[in-house]
């Protein structure tokens, strides 16, 4: 007897077939737990896209200025940048901003429809502020900022010029 004892503890257990694998319960929680993560992801994904695309176009807008300045030494003219922020575009044009000027290039639209030009403020000599910004053949700008925004967020992007250099700075 002590040795049929001995041989059934030492033998090995023999599953049964429901033991294997997976309830429906197990899968339906794993899966839930799957579509909550998945969810908190796009929603975390779509806030740093339309993050990066304000900042895309505070870049992009500033490229824009320091082409202008470019384009106003390389050519020996003045050089007029002005915003629309109504319509969040800007134009190129030839000769100094409240002056006759000669369109070379706009209105051009900001891309991300999310994102505005929300103020457009240049000091001429004389005092006066308008919303564009005249580059001086010598490189020099009109100082003054500009303002991007994005809806649903409270993060703005100033675009800083400077009067003597014409460096454009975002902060």
């Amino acid at each position: 007897m002590r040795h049929s004892a001995f041989a059934a503890w030492r033998q090995p257990r023999v599953t049964a077939a429901r033991d294997a694998g997976f309830t429906l319960v197990e899968l339906m929680v794993a899966m839930a737990l799957f579509g909550v993560l998945s969810a908190m992801a796009v929603s975390g994904t779509r806030s740093l896209v339309a993050a990066e695309g304000q900042r895309g176009t505070a870049d992009a807008v500033a490229s824009t200025i320091r082409n202008a300045q470019v384009r106003a030494v390389t050519e020996g003219v003045s050089m007029c940048l002005s915003f629309d922020t109504a319509a969040d575009t800007y134009t190129l044009s030839r000769f100094a901003c409240g002056t006759t000027t000669q369109k070379i290039n706009g209105p051009v639209k900001v891309e991300d429809g999310r994102v505005d030009i929300t103020s457009a403020a240049f000091t001429a000599p004389d005092g006066s502020v308008s919303s564009g910004i005249t580059f001086r053949p010598a490189g020099s700008a009109y100082p003054g900022t500009l303002k991007i925004a994005r809806s649903g967020s409270t993060k703005v992007y100033t675009l800083t010029v400077e009067g003597l250099t014409g460096r454009v700075s975002i902060t």
